[in-house]
């Protein structure tokens, strides 16, 4: 029984770490391409919540909506950084951290309007996988799913497409990426639009399986700002990684402990990284 009960929180701990570890992929994504931390990233998780709630209320699948949700990610990604974006890029971080500050508290207060206060959930529910006394819920197994390849996707398009070969470029050296004849400006426009379409895209698997309100995205960008640390920022495999390490630690300590010690538990292993090794995992000394 004992064993079991192992099994059963390894098996939800990577459940965990799966979902906030492609939260983190669009925040590191970001950070690593325009130097740009996006605290709103935990709104946008929030706001895919509620784009995959609304189309489940209308009769459509969850599956069949997650095309459409990554879709809008996209497009709100784009608007964005035309509307909001181009003007601060490669400017001190104090304006671009005030001023996605901003699109956060407009993002939560504008789904508090839409939406009300109330917790939300997907109505949907996928048939429970159960295997040698381990029960493993159908939802949970499907967003995990599309998070390992969403993410499998990503690192494809990152290293086999001229797109990503542009981003590392850009990531290296912006000016002698210009001179090469990388368009840079195309660069950080697709790549926040990507950032952005991949935090609203976990946003809806989160939904698939946790509830969501409209001011509960400050707990992911936390979790999303932990992950990206330890992981090492913008190595999006670091990210995944350093994901089920952390959702791991947060089902143990569920598990074996109490669960309200669970987020103080991914913080505390931000502290540590910090003062042990703060270039993250997979970082090169320096």
């Amino acid at each position: 029984m004992a064993f079991e009960f192992l099994v059963q929180t390894i098996v939800n701990g990577l459940f965990i770490g799966f979902l906030l570890g492609l939260a983190a992929i669009g925040l590191t994504l970001i950070f690593g391409i325009m130097r740009i931390f996006n605290i709103a990233a935990g709104d946008m998780v929030i706001f895919g919540c509620y784009i995959l709630w609304l189309l489940t209320l209308r009769g459509l699948d969850p599956v069949a909506g997650l095309p459409m949700v990554i879709m809008i990610g996209l497009g709100l990604g784009i608007g964005l950084y035309y509307i909001l974006i181009k003007g601060i890029v490669l400017t001190p971080g104090l304006r671009s951290l005030l001023t996605l500050f901003g699109l956060s508290g407009v993002m939560a207060n504008s789904m508090l309007l839409a939406w009300s206060p109330e917790t939300q959930g997907i109505p949907v529910f996928y048939p429970v996988i159960e295997y040698g006394g381990v029960t493993m819920s159908g939802n949970k197994v499907l967003a995990s799913a599309f998070a390992v390849a969403t993410t499998i996707v990503l690192l494809i398009i990152l290293q086999r497409t001229s797109f990503g070969r542009g981003i590392r470029a850009t990531v290296q050296d912006h000016r002698a990426a210009t001179l090469m004849g990388v368009n840079v400006d195309r660069v950080y426009a697709y790549g926040f639009a990507l950032g952005v379409g991949l935090s609203v895209f976990s946003g809806s698997l989160i939904a698939l399986v946790y509830p969501f309100e409209p001011y509960g995205g400050l707990s992911y960008a936390l979790y999303s700002f932990c992950i990206v640390i330890l992981g090492t920022v913008g190595n999006p495999v670091g990210c995944l990684i350093a994901g089920l390490i952390i959702g791991l630690a947060m089902s143990f300590t569920g598990s074996y402990w109490t669960q309200g010690l669970s987020p103080a538990i991914a913080y505390l292993i931000l502290v540590i990284t910090f003062l042990l090794r703060p270039e993250g995992l997979f970082g090169k000394k320096r």
